[in-house]
């Protein structure tokens, strides 16, 4: 098997990023675009001893469970992954991801919740444009540009700021970040730059569509407006600066924090640790008796405590390893809540967790592996109750799941 091969064959499954499995003298071939039960012709494109993947040439039958994509860049742009599925294929395609991730890898039967979803498009408040001959978002795996006109799961408020980055010069700038608040639509926008730039030019091209603009070049500078923009997830407010952490999905993030308080249990005289807490966002809006954040990131720790300034809660915010830190705490704590990155919790910090012997454990994962992964440890010492999901990344291959621990 060759790149440029070209073949006939049947798709008989999805991996777990959405691709297509086919299987081809004996290898599997990964084919993007591609849905179980549909007949296509694919050309490989790389072959390694790892794997094998191709590219759809001709497809000549469809699966029932294949929309029509309306995004002209969909093919490809690489940001959305699993737009030609239709939404309930969506659904049933991240919830037996989990299903099976979790049966395969913990070993339990654990009830896992349906997948909960509200908006399909036109969700995401943040979003990093490159410049370079033009604006838009790079091919996918490559640094070509893709110019565009408007991104189908940005947020209104970004894609109107784009129309207008459109028109100006970006002369000796990199990206340009846009961000939005779904609370009240206001905008910051953060230019890269890599030379000098007219500032003036800037402000005055965008200061009647935004409420705050940054250049960034060794550190930020505000150049124009508001130091930070205001967003809410229920009835609390959380600063959002120009590199702080920020659920995407505002919406979805309201209701995957009250899944959380509702597995945190009644917090009227509980002590309450967030771990990688980012902003605080978690912590303050579940409340506790006493609340206590932990998060590597020194501005994210900064706007945490303009946060329990903003909202009149009190809570104490430290900056560092997670692991490191929560050694050095005093372990007086009935509920945990953990949201690591993709790459799940360090060896140290679930080790910590564990010695907490906190009643209830709620682990906030954006990636089901490093979730059961950690799960396998954690089920020596606490019943998993169960896990719920939401999707705050509809047309991708992306899930949250939030899992109730137990302490046994």
């Amino acid at each position: 098997m060759e790149v440029g091969n070209i073949y006939d064959c049947v798709v008989d499954r999805l991996n777990h990023q959405g691709k297509g499995i086919c299987v081809v003298d004996s290898r599997v071939v990964f084919v993007s675009d591609c849905l179980p039960g549909e007949c296509v012709k694919i050309k490989i494109d790389h072959v390694s001893k790892k794997f094998v993947s191709g590219k759809v040439i001709e497809r000549l039958n469809d699966s029932s469970s294949r929309v029509g994509v309306k995004c002209p860049y969909y093919s490809s742009c690489g940001g959305c992954d699993i737009m030609h599925m239709s939404y309930s294929f969506q659904h049933d395609f991240k919830f037996n991801k989990v299903k099976d991730i979790i049966k395969k890898f913990v070993h339990e039967d654990i009830k896992i919740n349906e997948v909960s979803c509200d908006e399909q498009f036109y969700y995401r408040n943040k979003a990093t444009f490159h410049v370079k001959e033009g604006i838009g978002f790079y091919k996918d795996k490559t640094y070509d540009l893709i110019n565009i006109d408007k991104c189908m799961i940005c947020s209104n408020e970004i894609n109107n700021v784009l129309n207008i980055l459109k028109k100006m010069d970006l002369s000796n700038i990199e990206s340009v970040v846009v961000r939005s608040s779904y609370f009240d639509k206001s905008v910051m926008v953060i230019f890269s730059v890599v030379g000098g730039v007219d500032e003036n030019y800037l402000v005055d091209s965008l200061k009647d569509n935004v409420c705050s603009i940054y250049i960034k070049k060794d550190k930020y500078k505000l150049i124009y407006g508001n130091e930070y923009i205001i967003d809410m997830i229920g009835d609390k407010k959380f600063v959002i600066s120009p590199d702080s952490f920020f659920q995407v999905n505002t919406p979805m993030a309201y209701k995957l924090y009250s899944k959380v308080k509702e597995y945190a249990g009644n917090l009227d005289n509980s002590n309450v640790l967030d771990l990688y807490c980012g902003t605080g966002t978690i912590g303050l809006f579940v409340g506790g008796k006493a609340i206590v954040g932990v998060e590597i990131n020194e501005s994210a720790i900064h706007d945490a405590n303009i946060n329990k300034e903003l909202n009149g809660i009190d809570a104490k915010f430290y900056c560092g390893d997670s692991g490191k830190v929560l050694k050095k705490l005093d372990k007086n704590f009935d509920v945990v809540i953990v949201d690591p990155p993709r790459s799940g919790l360090s060896e140290l910090s679930i080790n910590e967790v564990i010695s907490v012997g906190a009643k209830r454990v709620v682990y906030v994962s954006c990636d089901p592996v490093t979730l059961a992964r950690d799960l396998n440890i954690f089920k020596n010492y606490y019943d998993i109750k169960e896990i719920s999901l939401f999707d705050l990344f509809p047309n991708t291959h992306h899930v949250e799941s939030v899992c109730l621990l137990v302490k046994k």
